[in-house]
């Protein structure tokens, strides 16, 4: 059966788009970011059940690895951290990284959608939005600088 959740059907086509093929242009992994910031907002808050299982182990390092493979291109980019006073200390972040992370994150929504139920996928979409939305949102800024001069 397909899912009728934005949160769920935007993992799947970024998780999709990025691993299967060959990999997205800068544009259209700015689209596929983009969307999933646009699912978190059009998906309710919900609490989900507590169930038992739980899922996989996932291999990081491996995810890492291929994402280094698939987006030779990305790399090391300056950022900061807002929340410090001032300017912020000067910090670097990694595209690899945050496609990685993205995906791991991704990939267990995509798991509880299967294995529990599209509710359980979105709680869980939401919940861990700190983590994956700060990936995306950081990738995003790189991403766009980087097609602005390509332009």
């Amino acid at each position: 059966m397909m899912s009728k959740s934005s949160a769920v059907i935007a993992s799947k086509n970024f998780l999709d788009e990025v691993w299967i093929g060959k990999p997205p242009t800068i544009s259209r992994l700015i689209e596929l970011l983009d969307r999933l910031l646009v699912s978190y907002h059009d998906t309710d808050s919900v609490k989900a059940p507590y169930h038992e299982l739980d899922p996989p182990e996932r291999d990081w390092k491996a995810i890492y690895d291929q994402a280094g493979k698939r987006f030779p291109d990305l790399g090391l980019y300056p950022i900061t951290d807002p929340s410090e006073e001032g300017f912020g200390t000067l910090m670097m972040g990694d595209a690899i990284d945050d496609i990685a992370d993205i995906t791991s994150d991704l990939r267990e929504i995509i798991w509880y959608a299967e294995n529990h139920s599209d509710e359980y996928a979105e709680a869980y979409f939401r919940t861990f939005y700190f983590h994956w939305g700060k990936h995306v949102r950081e990738l995003l800024l790189l991403l766009h600088t980087k097609q602005r001069n390509l332009m």
